[in-house]
């Protein structure tokens, strides 16, 4: 929960290398330790893995000290690196003597990036082991660590809906919020965050400011904590402690159990289907939370690929990314075969224009939640994080119409043009997205419409003069429409 890994290849190219992670009984305390563990040919000669914890606050200029067990093969090379010393680079050889060995250190925050983080690798061509890894301050104290906002969430799912403290809950969100952004993350209309990076939203470490859960819960944020890294550990009976570890905050609404665990092309990414399903059902053993992953070629792929996953998710989540809005079709088609489930879509940002119509785009094919990938590029991007922020306050100005009465059966689409419409406040709305820059004139037929009706298109501060039965609109572009009707 508090640490990310990393493989490096000879071949220099991302997602190859032969090295793989995994929990032995082999520990120096308790009942596990972890393996780095080289399972091929491509391991050592410059190439490596290693583990990563998320950040943790640090004053400026203060001292550490670290003590971490590590066993490995005399001969074998590991070490600890950290970025974050007022030295730098920080590098330090971890013991390899073929038995347990301790391993101790100090070191100093740098002069202004307020955060630390440290690294373990193994650059050998066997296995590195670590276990009881300790990070206090040089004197041996840790700051005072204190909940405020403990317990379990109301959260239950009903049809394809998420229910929160009784209500439904349209999810809208960033991955990888830092700690400091949260702030900016709520002004920029998101209600959820979660992790996947060096920025973990769990409650990791006794640092000298507020848990992460507590900060969001107080700036109205939700949580799905993160267990990707203990999931790719193949360990299901683990996750029973692990829930109970990170999972009693007000803040928590779901669980994140795994990323991509359908990425059979990458070795330490992969995990069996049998096997996240043990772990779905380990952690439901410890909370009623729902649990969700993303499946990543749900995207693209056959149905037969991910239906083996389908047991292991109590929300649905895939990840259309790019330009394109044919994703979000396949896998809202698919996952409408493995049965009904709430469905929430990761997103990454294509062109600033684009952002706004694919989430509405996404929001009429039935998803009820949208997570950006991830914070951290939206910021980067500021014509698109304001696209982001766009579509979060229009959507959640219309929470109240999108879980509305269904009114599909009111209204026959032009050809190309994709359309939600609900009763909501006593009016009909339609959510109509054109994702493909192709409909010029569109005309809406919908029963029941007065002849000269007033149409509102809100957002756009115009009207609409119907026909009976009819209204005619333009897109001209990809583009969407938000049209109240009497």
């Amino acid at each position: 929960m508090c640490y990310g890994n990393w493989v490096w290849s000879q071949t220099g190219q991302d997602y190859k290398g032969d090295y793989d992670f995994f929990l032995t009984t082999d520990a120096h305390s308790g009942a596990h330790a972890l393996e780095i563990r080289c399972t091929g040919s491509d391991c050592g000669s410059g190439a490596k893995a290693a583990i990563h914890s998320q950040k943790l606050h640090a004053p400026v200029g203060q001292a550490f000290a670290l003590s971490v067990w590590s066993k490995c093969d005399s001969g074998q090379s590991a070490y600890f690196y950290t970025p974050s010393s007022d030295q730098g680079d920080l590098i330090h050889n971890l013991t390899c003597n073929g038995s347990w060995a301790q391993n101790q250190l100090t070191f100093t925050s740098g002069s202004s990036d307020g955060e630390v983080f440290i690294y373990f690798y193994n650059a050998g061509t066997t296995s590195l082991l670590l276990d009881d890894a300790v990070l206090t301050y040089a004197d041996g104290t840790v700051p005072a660590h204190t909940v405020s906002h403990p317990g379990t969430r109301a959260v239950t799912e009903s049809g394809n809906t998420v229910l929160v403290d009784g209500a439904p809950y349209l999810a809208l969100g960033f991955f990888d919020v830092p700690y400091d952004a949260l702030p900016d993350a709520a002004s920029a209309g998101a209600n959820t965050v979660t992790s996947l990076g060096l920025d973990g939203v769990a409650d990791c470490f006794n640092d000298d400011r507020a848990p992460y859960p507590d900060r969001a819960y107080d700036l109205g944020l939700s949580v799905l904590p993160d267990s990707t890294t203990t999931a790719r550990l193949d360990a299901p009976d683990v996750y029973p402690a692990v829930i109970d570890r990170f999972a009693p905050y007000l803040a928590n609404i779901g669980w994140y159990l795994v990323d991509e665990p359908d990425q059979d092309a990458v070795t330490w990414y992969y995990i069996q289907p049998d096997t996240l399903v043990a772990e779905h059902d380990q952690a439901r053993t410890r909370t009623a939370l729902p649990v969700l992953a993303d499946l990543q070629r749900a995207s693209w792929d056959s149905a037969s690929v991910d239906a083996p996953y389908a047991p292991a998710a109590d929300l649905f989540m895939a990840e259309p990314y790019g330009s394109s809005f044919s994703g979000i079709t396949h896998a809202m088609g698919l996952f409408s075969g493995y049965g009904t489930r709430p469905t929430w879509l990761a997103q990454d940002a294509p062109d600033a224009n684009l952002i706004v119509p694919k989430a509405y785009f996404a929001i009429a094919s039935g998803a009820t939640g949208i997570l950006y990938f991830t914070w951290p590029d939206f910021v980067a991007a500021p014509d698109k994080l304001a696209a982001a922020t766009q579509a979060f306050a229009e959507l959640r100005s219309l929470q109240d119409v999108i879980f509305g009465e269904s009114a599909d059966a009111d209204v026959t689409a032009p050809a190309g043009v994709t359309v939600m419409a609900r009763a909501a406040r006593g009016k009909r709305y339609i959510l109509a997205v054109d994702p493909t820059g192709n409909t010029s004139s569109a005309d809406f037929a919908v029963s029941g419409l007065a002849d000269g009706a007033t149409v509102n298109v809100l957002f756009e501060s115009r009207t609409l003069t119907a026909t009976a039965g009819h209204f005619t609109d333009t897109f001209g572009a990809v583009a969407r429409h938000v049209y109240e009707l009497p």
